[in-house]
């Protein structure tokens, strides 16, 4: 009996290794990422990107001081699909349905790269299963699973113009590359032109480059257009140097490492893992050089990933006092970059395996797989059953704000505890204006000072009271800390209180 069970395991086992069918590791990669997507709990992302979405389908729905807000055009198509979906479907709907359809997206765009490699399914799981074990990066804090926005969007169509690379498909590699770009101008247009560029490397053609980059150029014009026209208008503005600080110390752990030497030594684990990484795969490609193998394109864009990454400390480091270059997020192709290297390093050392020993392998990723599958699992159910007492006042504060406050006032939250995703959401479920919160930060350099004037108004409102003169018509304040209420008690006392958690009028 039991030696039967273990030869249905056996076979079981080794028929979803054989077939390396693109349906197959489809099924297997949607579970998967299904499984870590869901219960589709909200990240601060997604409060930002769901809520601007949103105010761009729908502006006449947000108040001019709504906590949300950004100008720039350079996402306005995705921005307004996912808005379309917001307004049929509710917050919480479209966030539970774009999750699912964002994990499904992804499996498709990874099963028509991985099956390009010839990868099996287990080979596939085991690449998603170590990536998402070393946090989805090298080090800039960036990841690609577990959220839904416009680059990952963006990053699911790279990965079928990976794919289509690798079978030497290039018109429709640069249309795939197209529409990653309008998903998000940095992540398509820099990995769309590092395809295209290893094109050339193997190649060396410079007439396939240049027809490559000009039918990309005609196709993401009107996106270019947007682009520069948001740059142009405020280029030479007063202001605009300090708002690049300003935008920078806000994302100082994407894009300025050397703010200080403790945030510096922070990233030195990556750094070293990055600089380790770059002398293995460039060993490799040396030793795999003379071979026609279909992994080179992939080994290739991760060497160039990497020295990118690399270089690019260099030039933070050359702007450290001015932060000129933090919008351009330098370090965010290290997330794919380490993808793409683990994709290598798996497809190189399993390609020649004999038939013992890949049904040996296959039967061990299988156990790594479940054993990780069940931990996604136990993290989410925790997560799930420690969400719900996270904030237990909040239904209550919730139908107060509705009872006392009249639509259009404004209320302020205490900024205590912004970047904590249970009090984040308040900006979003609260039916009025909340005017700024850390998170939701703009990105033009106007609207950027903005922000940060209504952050130091916030920051002196609850520190010194309502004796702070404002021109903002702040109407009701609402506490999170224990002694707040009682620092602000010379507003007035609170129409709603239950314990550091009240609603208090301003004069």
């Amino acid at each position: 009996m039991i030696d039967r069970l273990f030869g249905f395991v056996d076979r079981s086992v080794q028929h979803i290794e054989r077939p390396r069918n693109p349906v197959l590791l489809f099924a297997c990669l949607a579970v998967l990422l299904l499984l870590q997507a869901w219960p589709p709990k909200w990240t601060g992302n997604e409060e930002n990107y769901f809520q601007l979405a949103y105010r761009t389908f729908a502006p006449e729905q947000f108040s001019q001081f709504s906590a949300v807000f950004d100008s720039s055009h350079a996402r306005f198509l995705p921005l307004y699909l996912l808005g379309s979906v917001v307004h049929l479907l509710g917050y919480d709907w479209a966030h539970a349905v774009c999750r699912t359809l964002m994990a499904t997206l992804y499996a498709a765009g990874l099963a028509y790269f991985f099956s390009a490699l010839r990868l099996s399914a287990w080979d596939a799981l085991l690449v998603i299963v170590v990536f998402l074990g070393a946090g989805q990066q090298l080090f800039g804090r960036e990841g690609l699973f577990g959220t839904t926005e416009p680059k990952t969007v963006a990053y699911a169509f790279l990965f079928f113009a990976f794919g289509l690379a690798l079978r030497r498909r290039w018109i429709a590699v640069t249309v795939a590359g197209a529409a990653a770009t309008y998903m998000h101008f940095l992540v398509g247009g820099f990995w769309t032109l590092v395809i295209l560029v290893g094109h050339w490397f193997e190649t060396k053609s410079r007439r396939e480059l240049l027809r490559g980059v000009a039918l990309y150029g005609i196709m993401t014009l009107p996106l270019a257009w947007l682009v520069a026209r948001d740059q142009l208008a405020w280029a030479g503005t007063a202001g605009t140097d300090l708002a690049d600080k300003i935008y920078a110390t806000r994302n100082a752990w994407h894009v300025a490492p050397f703010t200080s030497r403790r945030d510096f030594w922070e990233w030195t684990p990556g750094v070293v893992n990055a600089f380790a990484l770059l002398l293995a795969l460039g060993a490799i490609g040396s030793r795999h050089r003379d071979r026609a193998s279909a992994v080179a394109p992939v080994l290739r864009a991760a060497l160039f990933g990497l020295v990118f990454v690399l270089a690019a400390l260099v030039a933070a480091y050359l702007d450290r006092d001015t932060q000129l270059l933090g919008k351009l997020f330098l370090f965010r192709p290290g997330s794919l970059t380490l993808l793409l290297a683990l994709t290598a390093i798996v497809a190189l050392l399993f390609e020649q395996l004999s038939e013992d020993a890949t049904a040996v392998k296959a039967l061990v990723l299988c156990a790594v797989v479940i054993s990780f599958s069940w931990t996604l699992v136990k993290n989410n159910v925790d997560w799930a059953r420690s969400a719900a007492a996270a904030f237990p006042e909040r239904s209550k504060l919730l139908a107060a704000v509705v009872a006392y406050t009249a639509p259009g006032d404004v209320v302020l939250i205490e900024p205590a505890r912004d970047g904590e995703r249970d009090y984040m959401r308040l900006v979003r479920l609260l039916p009025r204006p909340t005017l700024a919160n850390w998170k939701f930060v703009p990105t033009n350099p106007a609207e950027i000072l903005r922000w940060q004037s209504y952050m130091e108004l916030r920051r002196e409102v609850f520190a010194n009271g309502c004796a702070t003169r404002t021109s903002v018509p702040v109407r009701w304040l609402v506490t999170l800390e224990p002694g707040t209420a009682a620092r602000l008690k010379g507003c007035g006392p609170p129409v709603w209180r239950k314990g550091s958690v009240a609603l208090i009028p301003v004069p």
